[in-house]
């Protein structure tokens, strides 16, 4: 009898982990149908309160896309500031589905002797932010 329980159990596991993307409920579900404004008419009407480039940022981001491209987005834009780690690709929201359209914003400055790092993805329907994080980096610098 216990073997028959965990032999359903683990059937049950296995078939609700098969149900494809499109049956799953999502919190936030597709938009890619929907058309938006495009990522610099974004940013520049946006509340500064929830994102704001550094102030002579050496490079920044503005880009919409899929919330399944956020991860690659991530990589490159922590490649391309000297902050990638070796760590894997950020993993999705479950709450999220793949084809959401977002505005994926970030932005990187160097001084002296600090690195800030700061990024944000924001729901391009309802412009509410989703995820997002910033880091610092003291260093000295060795062309002195």
């Amino acid at each position: 009898m216990k073997r028959f329980i965990i032999l359903l159990a683990v059937s049950l596991s296995l078939y609700v982990l098969s149900i494809p993307t499109s049956a799953r409920q999502f919190e936030y579900p597709a938009n890619n149908e929907k058309s938006f404004a495009n990522e610099n008419a974004f940013y520049q009407q946006m509340n500064k309160k929830d994102y704001m480039e550094y102030k002579d940022a050496a490079y920044s981001v503005r880009k919409k896309m899929s919330y399944k491209e956020i991860p690659d987005a991530l990589l490159t834009f922590e490649k391309k500031t000297g902050n990638y780690s070796g760590q894997p690709k950020q993993e999705l929201a479950t709450s999220i589905h793949p084809d959401r359209q977002v505005y994926f914003l970030a932005s990187f400055v160097q001084t002296k002797n600090k690195e800030y790092w700061k990024h944000t993805i924001i729901d391009a329907e309802t412009q509410r932010p989703l995820e997002g994080g910033n880091s610092y980096h003291s260093y000295d610098n060795p062309y002195r």
